[in-house]
């Protein structure tokens, strides 16, 4: 080869010595000098305390104040004949509010608890009513106590009129039959003024029976050409053993056969305030039974003072009979969502 020459060593034969070019490369590679270590990291240097006195550097808070609660209308400008909920929240720097009462057209209202310490009432605008006096207590969790006088102003509405041709028999009853109209308008009466402390209904309401709206809340009713009555529900179009909803949870208060209203079921869904079906064919609860939104009540019949098969639905708010489509309405369902149903026994099957 032309970059290796061989010697001979003594005793030990030919020794292969290394060409130049490698001679070269190990001489450049051991001339190559090595990184130098990094420069040592210091430690940072220690925090700073500053001692500040607290009652120096904060302004003072003042304690919250015994502060008159926002009340709400719902709706604000609500029309004769409606349902109207009111709420009562404590001011933002208030104190909170330990316990409410409230009173409305002569009645005690029953109140219930939302959240953030709120409290929800509800107050009927009758017809023919333009203003409905108010009261509020309050007591705070100083022991204060704050009464509130307001007024719920009603706006007017314009009613439609409607004529009849009934049995001669639901105009001018006997003396038999006088007694017990008189004996069952006091039942009902008595049964409506009847307040479950708590709300028993659970989100929106909805309509108990598909068909079309025949007769408006408000209407008035000239039976046999005479003006005997206002209308106080809405009638609803069916065919005979059409079905019938709960429009929402509560408990059967009366389940019965009544004189003008026929095959009758009410519903109480707590805090004065009961759901009513009218002229049915067929009941399917007993009064005491618990019901659920959208549970089968009955069918649609035409029993009691009628002149064909349809569903009256009514609403009504300490006896007060309110317009049906109040409770529909969404600014009444989203309130309903903020309430929390209490826990109740069913029935066993």
């Amino acid at each position: 080869m032309r970059d290796a020459v061989s010697v001979h060593d003594r005793g030990a034969g030919p020794v292969r010595r290394a060409s130049p070019r490698l001679l070269a490369a190990f001489t450049l590679v051991g001339c190559v000098s090595l990184p130098e270590p990094p420069a040592p990291v210091l430690p940072p240097d220690p925090p700073r305390f500053e001692i500040v006195r607290l009652d120096e550097a904060l302004p003072e808070v003042p304690p919250p104040l015994p502060l008159a609660p926002r009340l709400r209308w719902i709706p604000e400008a609500p029309s004769e004949g409606w349902l109207v909920a009111f709420v009562l929240e404590p001011q933002t720097r208030g104190l909170p509010l330990l316990e409410a009462h409230a009173r409305a057209g002569g009645r005690d209202i029953a109140l219930a608890r939302l959240g953030g310490g709120a409290y929800l009432g509800l107050v009927a605008a009758p017809l023919g009513e333009q203003d409905v006096p108010v009261e509020v207590l309050v007591i705070f969790d100083d022991g204060t106590r704050l009464t509130q006088k307001l007024s719920l102003r009603v706006g007017a509405r314009e009613f439609s009129a409607s004529s009849f041709r009934v049995p001669r028999r639901f105009t001018d009853p006997d003396p038999a039959m006088r007694e017990r109209i008189a004996q069952e308008r006091e039942l009902v009466r008595a049964t409506l003024r009847l307040v479950t402390s708590t709300p028993l209904w659970h989100g929106a309401f909805m309509r108990p029976a598909e068909g079309r709206t025949t007769s408006p809340y408000g209407q008035r009713r000239l039976l046999n050409r005479e003006l005997r009555s206002r209308h106080t529900g809405l009638d609803i179009d069916g065919d005979m053993g059409d079905p019938v909803y709960a429009s929402n949870s509560g408990r059967v208060a009366l389940s019965r056969d009544l004189f003008y209203s026929g095959s009758s079921v009410y519903v109480d869904h707590g805090l004065g305030f009961y759901t009513a079906y009218f002229h049915l064919s067929q009941r399917e609860v007993t009064e005491g039974q618990w019901v659920e939104k959208g549970e089968l009540l009955g069918r649609i019949g035409a029993t009691g003072r009628v002149t064909g098969p349809h569903l009256h639905w009514g609403v009504y708010l300490h006896a007060v009979a309110v317009d049906p489509l109040s409770v529909l309405d969404p600014d009444f369902a989203r309130l309903s969502d903020r309430l929390t149903r209490p826990a109740v026994a069913l029935p066993k099957k």
